[in-house]
């Protein structure tokens, strides 16, 4: 598939094999989305952030080394013009808080990620918060 010169730039982060290559598997389906890269876990996530400039970044809250939420505090204070969704098996109104604070721009469960996820990436991508 030809990517459009439009199209946003995603790295998925997920210590779940499964979970990530399904996301992944999802969103190449997408024409108008590019993932730029997979981490398994937070530590991997700030740095490929880094390496690959990816425009929205589908970060795990729960991962080894680095939890999300530090990861996206991490990248945030790094400078980068990326936008950060967190995904999340549990709906926790002090985990959304805090991954605000650390500035993501979404949080999506995991059990809604079907429905959900697009239109949230396509929400940050445009500057919009979904939490």
């Amino acid at each position: 598939m030809i990517m459009s010169e439009y199209s946003i730039r995603i790295l998925v982060a997920d210590d779940h094999e499964v979970v990530r290559k399904s996301i992944v598997a999802m969103l190449t389906r997408e024409p108008d989305m590019e993932v730029v890269g997979a981490a398994g876990n937070g530590r991997e996530a700030v740095q490929l952030a880094q390496s690959t400039t990816p425009d929205v970044i589908i970060m795990d809250v729960s991962m080894p080394e680095v939890d999300g939420i530090r990861a996206a505090g991490e990248i945030q204070a790094l400078g980068l013009a990326v936008q950060i969704i967190m995904l999340s098996m549990h709906h926790s109104s002090a985990l959304v808080q805090q991954a605000r604070k650390n500035g993501a721009a979404g949080y999506v469960i995991k059990q809604q990620a079907n429905n959900e996820l697009i239109p949230a990436i396509r929400a940050a991508h445009k500057g919009e918060l979904t939490l």
